[in-house]
């Protein structure tokens, strides 16, 4: 997708969120809701919108922990930034719930040198 095309999905995203914090009777699973998050995270991250990247992958891993792309993601925004150690704590997660992911330990090699 183009950027045009994320700027159009994060209102979309956005909006969905809401729908879904209106569930009151917790008719959604909190798994759907974390993906809402984790591809609201992906637009905003092609958007160059770090910040609110970062914030709504930490929003997904907190509803479902087994989302470990997040986690990379996260990882990798954290290096853009220069905040190398947490960038080390996320890839660690995501390599706890994908330990056979080849690319993570890429990552986890990369920043440790």
């Amino acid at each position: 997708c183009d950027e045009q095309q994320f700027s159009k999905a994060v209102p979309l995203f956005q909006q969905v969120l809401r729908a879904l914090g209106s569930d009151d009777e917790g008719r959604v699973p909190v798994e759907v809701t974390a993906q809402v998050w984790a591809h609201l995270g992906v637009a905003m991250q092609s958007l160059d919108r770090v910040p609110e990247a970062i914030d709504s992958y930490r929003r997904a891993v907190a509803l479902d922990r087994s989302l470990h792309v997040c986690f990379a993601n996260l990882a990798t925004l954290h290096e853009y930034l220069q905040e190398r150690d947490k960038a080390l704590e996320y890839i660690a997660e995501a390599i706890a719930v994908d330990p056979g992911n080849p690319t993570y330990g890429s990552i986890r090699q990369h920043l440790s040198e």
